[in-house]
């Protein structure tokens, strides 16, 4: 019987998962939008108060990971159980999900396996509805070439360390090494940025 993405020791997770940084495809914009039109028809659309593209892929010309990043806010009311099991009809979710509870977070991935990545794989972020610190960043590299153009040099920089062993990729055999070298910079420029757009993506009282 194949293996399940969980079942995965941190050797096999690394080999069967490698990270992979590329230019920008400008078709990633696209991706997006079909997955976000089939996640609206699959989910109670009360429940859905906002959905964007985040990460990397949503900026023009920032290198990434090829994966579409999306940030699914909800209701506060909806039921996470059938949302879910809802998801779960078009893929997400179904190999690799994560959770967290203070706040919120769920963590669902499209197209991961055991046989490794699908053409497009996709990683949707379920929250409540917040003043989140990506779409901040993600606002703050469009709008300035210059940091977006620093950032992918650290995360190039990040990955040579990690090859090269300076880095741990799966420290305490969590696959969050990369994420975690990245984590300063990432929470200093969404500082700038929440300066430079306040209350932005704030919920109006």
């Amino acid at each position: 019987m194949k293996k399940k993405v969980s079942e995965l020791t941190p050797a096999e997770f690394q080999k069967t998962f490698p990270i992979i940084l590329e230019k920008h495809n400008p078709d990633y914009a696209a991706w997006y939008e079909e997955e976000r039109a089939l996640i609206l028809r699959t989910i109670p659309p009360q429940d859905v108060i906002r959905i964007s593209h985040i990460g990397s892929s949503a900026v023009k010309g920032l290198i990434a990971k090829p994966m579409i990043d999306i940030l699914l806010e909800v209701d506060g009311c909806c039921n996470m159980e059938k949302l879910q099991e809802s998801l779960k009809t078009i893929g997400f979710g179904t190999e690799v999900s994560s959770k967290a509870e203070t706040p919120f977070r769920l963590l669902l991935a499209k197209g991961m396996t055991c046989d490794g990545f699908a053409d497009r794989v996709y990683l949707l972020h379920v929250r409540y509805l917040g003043d989140w610190k990506e779409l901040y960043f993600r606002d703050y590299l469009m709008a300035h070439p210059d940091i977006a153009q620093e950032y992918g040099a650290l995360k190039q920089k990040i990955l040579s360390d990690i090859e090269n062993g300076l880095i741990q990729r799966m420290p305490g055999g969590q696959p969050n090494g990369y994420s975690q070298a990245k984590y300063a910079y990432v929470e200093r420029i969404s500082a700038k940025a929440k300066e430079e757009y306040a209350g932005r993506y704030k919920p109006k009282a």
